[in-house]
Parts: structure tokens; C-alpha cells; sequence
């Protein structure tokens, strides 16, 4: 009689240990796909000041401002491009030049926003990084145009 009550002892014991485990397997899928949710909102979001923070340097350059504050994305850079070094995103478009902001300058055809211009644009060592907002650009206007980090 005994070892028919611890049998139905273990049984129940492994019975919920399953539903533990279970349990634990799906909080971790539901923590997994949070996390991508706010994450691909994060990528969007950043994406919407590259395009709003692009749009607006190019529209200062055309009011030839000297001095324009950049505020976001934070991490990303501004970085330019002339032809025959032109990302996919701005040669596809049979642009000559163009300004982007993006993750990094690898991922200018992936991550970024790029808008065209017509002068060459020169940024020393090749990118600006958005870091500390706001940062401040200096333009300098002439054959091609010069921004540099103030």
C-alpha cells in the first residue's frame, strides 16, 4: 500500500515540475518578443530623426546658414558622399552627391537617411558623430561645402 502512494507522489511531482518548465519556457518567449517589439519601434523612431534632422540641414545649407544644431539621432553620424563613392541608396537614384545620417558609415544602404545636394559636400574625417545633443555644425560655403563639428 505504501509504494502505491509514493508512485502517485512522483507522478504528481513530475507532473508539476512540467508545468514549471513549461511556464518558464513561455515567459521567456514572451520577454523575447517584447523586446523585439520595442526594439523595431526604437529602429523606426531613429529613423524618423535621421529623415527630420537630414531634411533640415539641407534646408539650412540652402539658406546658407553657418551654424546648424543637429539633435538626434544620439550614436549616429552625418556623414557626405560624392559620385563614384556614393552609397547604393543615393547611386540607384542617379544622384551626384548626397548627405546622410546613419548607425554607422558601413550601413549608410541599410540604416540611413540620405538626401541629395547639389554641391559637393566635405566633412573632415569623413563623418560627424551626434553625440552630447545638440551638436553644432559649422558650414562653410564656397566650391564644395565644408562642415565641421564646432
Amino acid at each position: 500500500m505504501k509504494s502505491n502512494k509514493t508512485c502517485k507522489k512522483g507522478f504528481f511531482l513530475a507532473e508539476e515540475t512540467l508545468k514549471i518548465v513549461i511556464a518558464v519556457i513561455v515567459i521567456l518567449f514572451l520577454i523575447y518578443f517584447l523586446a523585439s517589439l520595442y526594439f523595431s519601434g526604437k529602429d523606426s523612431e531613429d529613423m524618423k530623426f535621421a529623415e527630420s534632422s537630414v531634411k533640415y540641414l539641407v534646408e539650412q545649407m540652402n539658406l546658407k546658414t553657418t551654424e546648424v544644431q543637429i539633435f538626434n539621432p544620439e550614436g549616429w553620424i552625418i556623414t557626405a558622399w560624392k559620385k563614384g563613392e556614393l552609397p547604393v541608396s543615393c547611386s540607384n537614384l542617379g544622384w551626384e552627391n548626397c548627405i546622410c545620417i546613419c548607425e554607422d558609415k558601413d550601413t549608410c544602404n541599410e540604416q540611413g537617411f540620405c538626401s541629395n545636394y547639389n554641391k559637393e559636400i566635405f566633412i573632415n574625417d569623413g563623418s560627424i558623430e551626434i553625440d552630447n545633443s545638440p551638436i553644432t555644425l559649422e558650414i562653410n560655403y564656397g566650391d564644395k561645402i565644408e562642415v565641421t563639428k564646432k
